[in-house]
């Protein structure tokens, strides 16, 4: 007989028991049952006590690519207590479920016999992939033990990727230029090869853990003809490289990678080797790579997404709206022109209310990633880059004393590939104060961190701290597979 897992609240006096786990294979989670409920499970999970004091409900399943995971979170728990005489749903910010920041909301309830609370999280683990959780219970359960069942039953529940993403796809027909591979299950033992074929210009990888929480590092890249090119060793620290200038080490399950970097750098005919080591020696989830094909010296365009949390009159009266966008393209066209290089499409995003109440104000150590999960699901074209236009920046708590212009989510970041906690760029509306030039120049440095090129020998313009572009900088950054040639 499998034995049961026991958790207790010692301050309750309280004993959960919890039976062996259950697999919801089609729907991409599993969970481990409460002992002493009753249980029912079709196309998703419900768990009760006999006298009905006590429910909890739990469904995942696909995300469909314009869904709002908070509005879909109103919408379920709608469902799910549309039989209850009477009830109140209140935003509560977010929560994390395995280190995935959901969307939380409370619960109180009223019928003829007894009044209650709960809440409801929703996340999506997964690219298109959604996980959903309700506990309510009469009111006298909630406050004394509620939210510590609350806790306890998401330690309970993991998850797996089912849905396949359809990014994939898409992007061979709609992307001739480039080829995108994903290799799955990369163990810390096992070298990954990539191999160059002739046309090919650039390289952008990234190798991702089954944990958010883990580091990912690159301890080796070999070149085709036997050349050691980059080594770092995690536990001396002992690097060499004669492509990179430190070394390359992702926080957020995530470490990402381009080549070439300067224009003294060229891609080999042939395989590369690349290896890689996680913080916990776990093996990697899987290896994306983008590589892309093609002379890349005609004009080049790039496409640009605005994720606006932000509440100014200027993004919600139509006719100021208009004018801003026309502004920010003016912008952008005034300074990529003359390297020959212009702005594609421009398409501009509102959050949901509780996405932006959550988000409007970020603080990089603790909400970077979330958000750039956010503008992921909320994009419909991949091949961009991703803006965060927010209302305040800031590092560190307690916060930096300065608020922060701009900062970028990865060094490189990544593209076409939603489910990556690097793939936006930030920039603070509140520090430009509606100075739409300084605003369109601090989006393009930052399209050169995320970019991952190298730029530390290249010195700035005298008596200033910014990174102008010049012929230089575009002729690293045409090569790389956000830019495309226009049509």
């Amino acid at each position: 007989m499998q034995e049961t897992e026991q958790q207790s609240d010692p301050s309750m006096g309280i004993n959960y028991q919890f039976g062996p786990e259950i697999a919801m294979e089609n729907f991409g989670y599993s969970f481990h049952p409460l002992m002493g409920f009753e249980l029912e499970i079709d196309d998703s999970v419900y768990m009760y006590t006999e006298s009905g004091s006590v429910e909890v409900y739990m469904v995942g399943g696909p995300l469909e690519r314009d869904d709002s995971i908070a509005d879909l979170n109103d919408d379920l728990v709608s469902e799910f207590m549309e039989n209850f005489d009477e009830y109140e749903l209140i935003p509560a910010g977010t929560d994390k479920l395995k280190a995935i920041t959901g969307f939380l909301n409370e619960i109180n309830f009223f019928t003829p016999e007894e009044e209650g609370a709960g809440c409801a999280l929703i996340c999506s683990p997964f690219i298109n992939q959604f996980f959903f959780i309700l506990l309510i219970a009469n009111k006298e359960f909630w406050i004394d033990h509620g939210k510590n069942l609350y806790e306890e039953l998401k330690k309970k529940i993991s998850f797996h990727p089912k849905f396949t993403p359809e990014i994939l796809q898409e992007s061979r027909t709609k992307h001739p230029d480039l080829t995108i591979e994903t290799n799955e299950t990369i163990s810390d033992l096992e070298d990954f090869i990539v191999t160059i074929e002739k046309r090919d210009v650039s390289l952008l990888l990234a190798a991702r853990s089954h944990s958010v929480e883990e580091q990912v590092i690159i301890t080796e890249i070999n070149a085709p003809d036997g050349q050691q090119l980059y080594s770092y060793d995690p536990g001396s620290g002992r690097f060499t490289s004669t492509i990179c200038t430190h070394p390359q080490v992702g926080d957020h399950g995530e470490v990402c990678f381009f080549f070439p970097r300067s224009s003294e750098q060229s891609l080999m005919l042939g395989d590369y080797r690349f290896a890689f080591n996680t913080k916990t020696s776990a093996p990697l989830q899987e290896v994306q790579m983008i590589i892309r094909t093609g002379r890349a010296l005609e004009q080049q365009q790039i496409n640009f997404n605005l994720w606006l949390a932000v509440e100014d009159i200027r993004f919600s009266d139509p006719e100021k709206f208009e004018n801003f966008e026309a502004e920010i393209r003016a912008a952008l066209h005034t300074q990529l022109a003359p390297l020959n290089l212009v702005p594609g499409k421009i398409e501009c995003y509102h959050p949901a209310p509780a996405e932006l109440e959550s988000f409007a104000t970020i603080n990089l150590d603790t909400d970077l990633a979330d958000c750039s999960y956010m503008i992921s699901e909320s994009i419909t074209n991949h091949r961009a880059l991703n803006i965060g236009l927010v209302n305040r920046i800031f590092q560190g708590t307690p916060p930096t004393i300065t608020d922060l212009a701009a900062a970028c989510s990865g060094s490189p970041g990544m593209i076409l590939a939603p489910g990556s906690p690097h793939t936006c760029i930030l920039v603070s509306w509140s520090a430009f104060q509606g100075d739409i030039e300084a605003l369109t120049e601090a989006i393009l440095q930052q399209l050169v961190v995320f970019s991952g090129i190298e730029t530390e020998d290249i010195p700035h313009q005298p008596q200033s701290t910014s990174l102008v572009l010049n012929k230089e900088i575009a002729w690293r950054l045409r090569r790389h597979p956000i830019f495309f040639d226009v049509d």
